[in-house]
């Protein structure tokens, strides 16, 4: 096997040597070397026309106080369109990065930072050379405010729209995992908030605790940090349970009382997980003494007034006690 091998090299050592040799081989080399001649002065030739570019500028501000937060953040990029020659966009625009640095004291004035347009069109010359005409740019000036107050702690409010899937339950209120955030104004704004709020959550079939990000309202003149947060939505199955419910009597009047046989009565109904085993009964079951009026017999309807939020599905086992009115 080894000796195949070293007999193929050889014989491809061979012929590549006669290829080399040959005269179509070096016509061949001769033409690729005038192709990237001919290639590389229609590079440069091209690069002396005109052309339109459309480049990124970062923007950064420079010697801000620790003290101060802008209101409404400055933009980290925007994008210029201009028109100059391809060797000065190559060498300016594209090769290296274009950034704009503007030092916060030359243009912030009594809680605003204005940067006009003329700054704008002198600041993208000085980076692009005055050979570059600017065509166009998708900010034009900058005008943001800003505070050196300390912002204020509110809490947040979650504004929700929520609901679980068959068989579920929502086990609790929707919570902020973030109970409360720095608002940055003007004392006039802070002095008339109390709280923040999100925007709605809207979330249907939930069949499990789950915790989505949230963004808080905009507020005019103020800013938010953070700007969203994560909210918890509890869910957790519901179960069947039975138990043994007291049975109250309504409306009897002064002087009398209603003896019920049997007193108590079961029920079934549906709780979430967590309170299977708890021993309160959340549901109010009752006799009306108003129903010994229009019953035959000496049987009185149970029925069901009222049961907790959480509770779902009320059966009674026995729709109806024997009774007997006694008068005291």
């Amino acid at each position: 096997m080894s000796r195949r091998i070293g007999t193929k090299l050889e014989k491809t050592k061979e012929q590549w040597k006669g290829l080399k040799s040959s005269s179509r081989f070096h016509n061949a080399v001769l033409y690729l070397s005038f192709v990237a001649v001919a290639t590389l002065f229609w590079f440069i030739l091209a690069l002396n026309d005109n052309v339109t570019e459309t480049v990124d500028v970062r923007l950064r501000i420079a010697n801000v106080p620790d003290t101060v937060t802008f209101i409404n953040d400055p933009p980290q990029e925007f994008h210029v369109t201009l028109r100059d020659k391809g060797t000065n966009l190559l060498r300016k625009g594209i090769v290296s990065h274009s950034q704009i640095d503007l030092n916060f004291r030359d243009f912030a004035n009594n809680g605003v930072f204005r940067f006009s347009k003329s700054d704008m069109n002198s600041a993208l010359k000085a980076r692009f050379g005055t050979s570059a005409q600017i065509t166009s740019t998708s900010i034009d000036s900058l005008y943001l405010r800003y505070t050196s107050g300390k912002g204020r702690r509110m809490p947040v409010v979650v504004r929700s729209d929520v609901s679980a899937a068959n068989g579920y339950i929502l086990s609790g209120p929707v919570k902020p995992l973030t109970r409360a955030v720095m608002v940055y104004s003007y004392p006039e704004v802070l002095d008339t908030m109390s709280r923040v709020y999100t925007e709605v959550l809207s979330r249907r079939n939930l069949s499990e605790t789950s915790v989505y990000v949230v963004k808080l309202c905009n507020i005019p003149n103020a800013k938010i940090e953070p700007n969203q947060i994560e909210v918890r939505i509890p869910v957790e199955p519901m179960v069947k349970k039975e138990s043994m419910a007291t049975i109250h009597a309504k409306n009897v009047p002064a002087g009398e009382s209603l003896l019920l046989f049997p007193s108590r009565v079961l029920v079934s109904y549906f709780v979430p997980m967590s309170l299977f085993n708890s021993d309160l009964i959340p549901i109010d079951i009752a006799v009306d003494y108003n129903d010994t009026k229009t019953t035959r017999g000496d049987r009185i309807p149970v029925r069901i007034y009222d049961y907790a939020d959480y509770v779902a599905n009320v059966e009674l086992r026995a729709d109806s006690v024997e009774y007997t009115l006694v008068k005291e």
